[in-house]
């Protein structure tokens, strides 16, 4: 993959030649619709959903430019999300047994095909029935592709990434574990989804109990239903997503307790303060940030002096002293609102595929959690100048995904209004 990985790679060229004018009248559409004709879930009507419906939700709509911004408690490049969540629930009370697509946009479940002695477990290497839930991800890389251009590959499986993070969080905050399913054929279960080329299967995971009871490969494919309005996708990203694996390891978790509300506030921080986070918060990220059983590298860039003097920190060990704020901003695409920020965290590994791209992603959804229950702000960024940050850490590790960390300006705002009140 390290061809796609310079394909995909940012240089200012590439950047101006993705800058300008854009129609967003012109946007695919952000949500897949099944027919109307379907049966469907309103969440609310049955409070036994209300896990599924945390997996992926909308927390705000807004109207920007005429055009509605709708945001989840996901965070995705350009606000496109490109991709799309399918559970198959067997066996729980209340609700029918069967494949629904979860529609974010409508908050719905919508019943694409009951099951019983048929089900996707066979698909996904599962032998006997599972009573609980399987998901399915997948991505829709034209929604991303539409304004990022081959970048849009790395974005498709970080905001996987996130979704998966956003999973397990839903599940853990219910009590369940999630296992992780690699051992199947992702073609086969494109080909039963009817995703026809645009929609690719990335991930599957379940979190329940198997049965004694067999299970049998469903005897035709599920209804074919575009993800978007109108797809004008790349050959050259078709054939990379084509060609990508699928999740095969399992994420990278953060134990913290987490509640509702916390899932729900999720957001991107945009605007840092100048004070700096407390010397324990720092200690507690560094901490987590340096682990060892990481699958990746991770440089953390420390840009204000405090416990941890300012400079490039690799394994918890200073490697280079300075004051770097400037610096991070110019290389992560002049996103100068980093400049205020604590800590600059760079994920990186010798090897780039899909699957460490989604567990990046998934570790820095695990960060914005663990940075809302310490009423800290967290940012992910996919965008930077990759040959020019890697100068600058002296590695040729590839960069997957970068996060920011700090005193968020608003969070801070808002904390001091609530004390006067």
């Amino acid at each position: 993959m390290s061809e796609v990985y310079q394909e995909t790679a940012l240089t200012p060229l590439r950047v101006a030649s993705l800058s300008g004018y854009r129609d967003w009248s012109w946007q695919p559409s952000m949500f897949k619709h099944y027919p109307n004709f379907l049966y469907r879930y309103k969440y609310e009507e049955n409070p036994l959903l209300r896990m599924v419906e945390l997996c992926r939700i909308v927390t705000s709509r807004l109207n920007s430019a005429n055009q509605p911004y709708i945001q989840l408690n996901t965070p995705s490049a350009g606000n496109l999300h490109p991709v799309e969540l399918y559970v198959q629930i067997r066996g729980i009370k209340g609700i029918i047994s069967g494949i629904y697509h979860v529609n974010a946009g409508n908050g719905e479940l919508v019943l694409i095909q009951e099951v019983e002695r048929e089900g996707v477990e066979s698909l996904v290497g599962l032998q006997k029935r599972c009573n609980g839930f399987i998901f399915l991800l997948s991505t829709v890389a034209f929604r991303s592709e539409w304004k990022y251009g081959l970048r849009a590959f790395r974005y498709c499986y970080l905001d996987a990434g996130h979704q998966l993070g956003a999973i397990n969080a839903a599940l853990k905050l219910y009590g369940r574990e999630m296992t992780i399913l690699s051992d199947f054929d992702a073609e086969a279960v494109n080909e039963f989804m009817a995703f026809r080329g645009d929609e690719f299967i990335c991930a599957a995971m379940y979190s329940g109990d198997m049965s004694e009871k067999s299970v049998v490969a469903p005897k035709k494919n599920l209804m074919y239903v575009a993800a978007t309005n109108y797809s004008e996708l790349s050959e050259q990203t078709r054939e990379h997503i084509a060609k990508s694996e699928i999740l095969k390891s399992d994420i990278l978790e953060l134990s913290c307790e987490i509640n509702e509300e916390q899932i729900l506030k999720r957001r991107s921080a945009r605007f840092f303060e100048s004070e700096s986070m407390t010397n324990i918060q720092v200690e507690y990220f560094m901490n987590i940030l340096s682990k060892s059983n990481h699958s990746f590298s991770c440089y953390n860039i420390v840009l204000k002096d405090g416990v941890y003097k300012a400079g490039v920190y690799l394994n918890n060990r200073c490697i280079q002293e300075g004051h770097f704020a400037a610096t991070m901003g110019s290389m992560l695409v002049e996103q100068s609102f980093v400049k205020n920020a604590e800590i600059v965290s760079v994920f990186c590994s010798k090897y780039f595929s899909s699957n460490k791209l989604m567990q990046a992603g998934a570790f820095v959804h695990a960060l914005y959690l663990h940075a809302e229950v310490n009423a800290l702000g967290c940012s992910g960024i996919g965008a930077f100048y990759d040959k020019k940050l890697q100068d600058f850490l002296g590695t040729q590790e590839y960069i997957l995904y970068v996060s920011v960390l700090g005193v968020e300006k608003k969070r801070m705002q808002r904390e001091c209004e609530n004390e006067k009140n």
